[in-house]
């Protein structure tokens, strides 16, 4: 295994730094406090990168609020600055894991996505009659800090860039376990968390149809009897590996016939159809976005914008319910 020496300068750069706001500023809300980082760039960026080579850099305690679609999550927000950071790292990380990664796995990466997914599990479908279903128990919340800090520091041999994800790592946790919910940082160290156990699956397991999205997954296979050993032997290898467990309500074999759940759809071989709860939950989205449109909240464009990025989801799938509410919603 390749090993990477001295990228923290990189990581402190003003190149990468600048970079990485620009990737920032995509995301953030205008607010006065972001509105004095921006007037004052150069100033912010150089004291940033002043911090980051000299170890004096902390992060700042982390904003909540809960969302409740499709169920109750508490989100995360950083402060502008620490966005910076966040990305500043992925900048350099990323490309060093991106190949490492196996090629289904799926969250949060370039050119992959929920729809290349649902695809690549429908033809899997197609050759194997059975499947295996599951996802991690509270994922994020669960992950062990100091085995995701040895898993990273394998392949980054680095003692200043390890102490900066250090202090990334366990700022939001509690006792030593758990990535906040909507960081750029967690979703990253969630992938690669769980690489291990991507190839522990394919090499070991010996599993060619095998597709993860972040902590979901699914294995296919023509023999169901395969599929409940494979089940006994990542119960063991979560547990004794990476501390984790499976969601066990959500954990079963099935056969082809009775379709797929997954990542709000129903997966059948020759057909795949979104599940009338997200259906329900696009609606409400659109007519909240219609109220604010007709009380001069937001711009045609905006609502224009929201209903177009819904029907380039929808369409994607073969369903003539998907069509009329694309219809009824266009006629509004």
């Amino acid at each position: 295994m390749k090993v990477y020496k001295n990228l923290f300068p990189d990581i402190y750069s003003f190149n990468n730094l600048l970079t990485a706001y620009k990737k920032a500023k995509k995301g953030s809300k205008t607010n006065n406090k972001n509105s004095e980082y921006f007037l004052n760039l150069e100033k912010e960026l150089l004291q940033l990168s002043y911090e980051l080579k000299n170890n004096l850099y902390l992060p700042s305690p982390y904003r909540y609020f809960k969302i409740y679609e499709p169920k109750e999550r508490i989100i995360s927000v950083a402060e502008f600055k620490d966005r910076v950071v966040h990305h500043a790292i992925v900048n350099i990380l990323e490309p060093i894991y991106e190949k490492t990664f196996i090629y289904h796995s799926y969250a949060t990466r370039k050119n992959k996505g929920t729809h290349k997914a649902i695809y690549q599990a429908q033809k899997c479908f197609k050759k194997n009659k059975w499947f295996l279903k599951s996802d991690i128990k509270k994922y994020f919340d669960n992950i062990n800090h100091k085995i995701l800090i040895d898993i990273i520091s394998k392949k980054i041999c680095d003692t200043n860039l390890i102490n900066l994800l250090q202090k990334i790592i366990s700022n939001g946790g509690q006792n030593g376990t758990g990535l906040p919910i909507g960081n750029l940082t967690s979703q990253f160290f969630a992938n690669v968390y769980l690489n291990k156990f991507d190839y522990f699956v394919k090499n070991e397991l010996k599993r060619k149809c095998y597709l993860r999205y972040m902590d979901d997954f699914v294995i296919f296979s023509n023999n169901k009897n395969d599929l409940i050993q494979d089940l006994k032997l990542i119960r063991i290898y979560l547990y004794n590996n990476l501390n984790l467990v499976l969601k066990e309500k959500v954990t079963f074999i099935n056969q082809q016939l009775n379709g797929l759940s997954f990542l709000g759809t129903r997966i059948y071989p020759n057909i795949i159809r979104v599940k009338n709860e997200n259906l329900r939950r696009i609606s409400k989205k659109i007519n909240e976005k219609l109220y604010l449109y007709k009380t001069n909240k937001i711009s045609e464009e905006k609502l224009i914008e929201t209903i177009n990025s819904y029907n380039s989801y929808l369409t994607n799938f073969d369903t003539n319910k998907v069509k009329r509410i694309i219809f009824a919603l266009k006629g509004i």
